[in-house]
């Protein structure tokens, strides 16, 4: 909770070379911590159960630069190694209902991408099958790595593009001369759960 409150600050006034957040992105950003003071339905305690309840919001099934320093440039390695990881750890633990992409953490290199902040997409796609039926389900997955203004902190997160609406979760906030990896790995698969979370409310608002 308290990454939560930290992170949804600091995007709206710690960081002011940063876009300020979108009316639809903060509806998302409080939703998901409601989420968190809420109760949660016991059916959405697993990634398995989570993603039934996002593909059952699909009608069908659905396939799915900037100028650093070296220091920064070794500080978003660092990042894109911690979410390879992480990507690579979920890969291994769960079974072959899931796969990514690529799976890899490659930033973007773009005009647009602000300096202290890198992004990476990737497309992570759950296969459910049973005796009766088949299909799957694909989402867009950004990895974000945002180095505050002083260059001694970093926040790691994920989010995904909902109705136009970006729902971003932290999943940490680092100092960037931490050896954070193991413990951004522990939380990974908590906050990719709670994305698919707020991405399937989105969804089923959508259709209601």
């Amino acid at each position: 909770m308290k990454t939560y409150l930290i992170d949804t600050f600091n995007i709206g006034f710690g960081y002011p070379q940063h876009e300020p957040w979108t009316i639809g992105g903060l509806e998302c950003r409080l939703e998901s911590i409601h989420e968190l003071l809420s109760s949660r339905n016991p059916k959405l305690d697993t990634t398995d159960d989570i993603f039934k309840e996002l593909i059952s919001t699909y009608n069908t099934a659905v396939p799915v630069s900037t100028v650093t320093t070296n220091a920064d440039q070794d500080i978003f390695q660092k990042a894109s190694i911690a979410f390879q990881q992480a990507k690579t750890i979920f890969s291994k633990f769960m079974n072959d209902q899931y796969s990514w992409s690529d799976g890899s953490c490659t930033w973007l290199d773009s005009a647009q991408t602000s300096t202290n902040e890198r992004r990476h997409d990737d497309i992570l796609t759950y296969y459910y099958r049973d005796r009766h039926m088949q299909s799957s389900c694909s989402i867009i997955i950004t990895c974000l790595a945002t180095l505050t203004d002083e260059g001694n902190g970093i926040t790691l997160s994920i989010g995904s593009v909902v109705n136009g609406k970006m729902c971003r979760i932290p999943i940490g906030h680092y100092s960037t001369t931490q050896n954070y990896i193991g413990e951004f790995q522990k939380y990974f698969l908590t906050e990719l759960n709670n994305l698919i979370v707020s991405i399937a409310k989105e969804r089923r608002a959508i259709l209601q």
